[in-house]
């Protein structure tokens, strides 16, 4: 092995390659898509022998499932934050808000979204970080809802069918935009979300 080959694979320290190995695979998805990923192209993007994964990953789904998990983190902080700058609104508005900042999500993420809602990762039990981030996302939107329900506001129905529904549409638009079936300038994303998302979130409301 020549010298310079070898020090390269010495600089990581754990948790460096752990990040160094999810970057790399983020990038590679993002090129060629999740068809063509694989452990060897993932540790010869970041320059190290394809054993050295396996000291982080047990396998590829392994490592998708942690990317799904940063994914999940990220969207999460986004829709709080879009909570957050709309605590003062309306339950529908906060609604709004919520699509705006999942559809950005996914198109400014559309690696990490694509792994996130893509085949099922979670199985055999493996991952149960990711059921957790799952969850959460879920009873994000479900407190919203619960919310306006509280209040009068929004028409008291079973929250889960609700929950699916915001999310059936959120996600819909969301896909459609990442293929380019719905073609809308990035600076324009947020803006036409709240305006797709809000019949849906004036037929929540209460007769």
């Amino acid at each position: 092995m020549p010298p310079r080959a070898k020090a390269k694979r010495e600089t990581y320290h754990h948790g460096d390659l752990r990040r160094a190995l999810t970057a790399a695979a983020i990038d590679l998805i993002t090129r060629d898509g999740t068809e063509k990923l694989t452990i060897r192209e993932v540790s010869r993007r970041v320059g190290v022998n394809h054993r050295a994964v396996y000291r982080h990953f047990a396998d590829l789904t392994s490592l998708l499932a942690a990317v799904a998990e940063e994914g999940y983190r990220q969207m999460l902080e986004a829709l709080k934050e879009s909570l957050a700058e709309t605590r003062r609104a309306s339950p529908g508005k906060r609604m709004e808000a919520l699509a705006g900042a999942y559809i950005v999500f996914a198109v400014d993420h559309q690696a990490h979204y694509r792994i996130m809602f893509g085949k099922r990762l979670n199985e055999d039990g493996r991952f149960p970080v990711l059921e957790d981030l799952v969850q959460e996302a879920y009873e994000l939107i479900d407190g919203e809802i619960a919310r306006g329900i509280e209040q009068g506001i929004f028409v008291d129905r079973p929250r889960r069918e609700l929950v699916f529904g915001f999310w059936s549409l959120a996600h819909g638009f969301a896909s459609l935009a990442l293929v380019r079936r719905i073609r809308v300038k990035r600076s324009l994303v947020e803006p036409y979300a709240r305006q797709i998302v809000a019949p849906f979130a004036a037929g929540l409301r209460a007769l």
